[in-house]
């Protein structure tokens, strides 16, 4: 490597070390968008907290809802009465008209993650939860709405899964490999026979969005892995590699625990960060960025050649990590976000500038709608029992042009932020 090479390189060390600091700020949670054309911008939304929602019986065996709260203090706004006072800030939380208030005051050895529970001593009354947490002087809002039912029909949400790594309930599917969960069952699922199942996701990436290819997902299969009664007692179960589906026979619910590696959906450690390069990176290119002795080293190289110098480099890496970040916040199942076909036309293309969307279709548009210079892409949502979260991208070779272009924009430092 040339000398001059080598001192951008040094120069750019710094630079990846806070990139990386503030992706990592972004934390597991559903995307919620103030604004309805741009659901995965996740920057349209100030805060992203984590919610989890339980129903359990009180003492009287009437139900109750516990809400656990989890967000990143930094991402709140701290304010103080005047010079001596300590700075505070102010969150609102309501389900389902019922309201708390949560005041945090900022000290020096304030821990990052915010956490609180609370519970709402009756069942929820309508067919959706909906969860509204409010920064009140940011007036930053985060939405997140829930399928219900009534008992004695259960849900997902009379689960209890607790995460010993973490010490709290995990708020969604994705868990972290070698972790011990602790399983709480409803008492109507606790003398029933549950079988695991457990899917083994392709390493494979899905075909570019002109490919005729037959997608792998196809092949896939649950193995069963185990069968179990539950009882009273609750269940300890140590997160797998894949995907675990619970199932029983006599209720219409399904677990789904998708293990992941450690700090899923952040992308901090070069030799993840490097396997999302494969969608611009040629395949020599690739494989010598994946043999490569110091894979901090080639990835610095990377991306130095595509923004020809420092400055470039740097935004080029923070918009592309930030995109395959939000891809594993947006679109995670069996695979990790960024491997889906929503992942991949979000990471190369940006966030669309429209999203059109039912239960079973998207259409994710770029540019003026309507007009002949518009690009439109057209998923499907496939009925998959160990993933509800896949979205099937219409393939057709009008897209070798824009593809073509939008990985040469990469290449050339052509690129700029969502």
């Amino acid at each position: 490597m040339n000398r001059r090479l080598f001192q951008a390189c040094e120069t750019l060390k710094p630079l990846i070390f806070w990139v990386f600091v503030g992706l990592t700020a972004c934390q597991n949670a559903s995307i919620q968008s103030s604004t309805k054309s741009r659901p995965y911008d996740r920057n349209a939304t100030g805060i992203q907290p984590e919610v989890t929602l339980h129903r359990s019986l009180d003492a009287n065996g009437q139900p109750q809802v516990d809400l656990y709260l989890s967000i990143e203090r930094r991402s709140l706004l701290y304010s103080r009465a005047h010079s001596k006072a300590p700075f505070v800030a102010s969150l609102s939380v309501n389900l389902d008209g019922q309201t708390w208030a949560l005041a945090d005051t900022a000290w020096d050895d304030t821990p990052r993650l915010l956490r609180a529970k609370w519970t709402l001593e009756r069942d929820i009354a309508s067919s959706k939860a909906t969860v509204v947490v409010e920064d009140v002087q940011r007036k930053s809002q985060w939405v997140q709405s829930l399928p219900w039912s009534s008992l004695p029909q259960l849900i997902r949400q009379d689960f209890l899964v607790w995460s010993e790594q973490d010490a709290w309930p995990t708020p969604n599917q994705n868990v972290a490999v070698g972790d011990t969960l602790l399983l709480a069952f409803p008492p109507e699922a606790q003398d029933e026979v549950w079988n695991v199942e457990l899917v083994n996701a392709p390493s494979s990436l899905p075909p570019p969005p002109y490919s005729n290819a037959r997608w792998a997902l196809d092949t896939l299969n649950a193995n069963p892995i185990a069968t179990l009664v539950p009882g009273a007692s609750v269940v300890e179960w140590i997160v797998p590699w894949g995907t675990t589906l619970w199932r029983s026979d006599n209720q219409p619910v399904t677990l789904l625990l998708h293990g992941r590696r450690a700090r899923f959906p952040d992308m901090v450690e070069p030799p993840f960060m490097i396997e999302p390069l494969r969608f611009i990176a040629s395949r020599s290119e690739y494989k010598a960025l994946t043999e490569a002795s110091h894979p901090k080293l080639a990835m610095d190289q990377f991306w130095l050649a595509c923004g020809k110098n420092p400055d470039k480099a740097r935004m080029l890496l923070q918009t592309y990590y930030e995109r395959v970040e939000e891809a594993n916040h947006a679109f995670s199942g069996v695979l990790e976000g960024w491997r889906t076909d929503r992942g991949v036309v979000h990471v190369v293309f940006g966030v669309p500038d429209r999203v059109r969307r039912d239960r079973w279709n998207e259409y994710w548009i770029y540019g003026e709608e309507g007009t002949a210079n518009a690009l439109t892409f057209h998923f499907r949502r496939r009925n998959l029992p160990f993933d509800d979260n896949f979205f099937e991208l219409q393939r057709s070779f009008q897209f070798r042009s824009p593809w073509d272009r939008a990985i040469s924009n990469w290449r050339n430092g052509r690129v700029r932020g969502d």
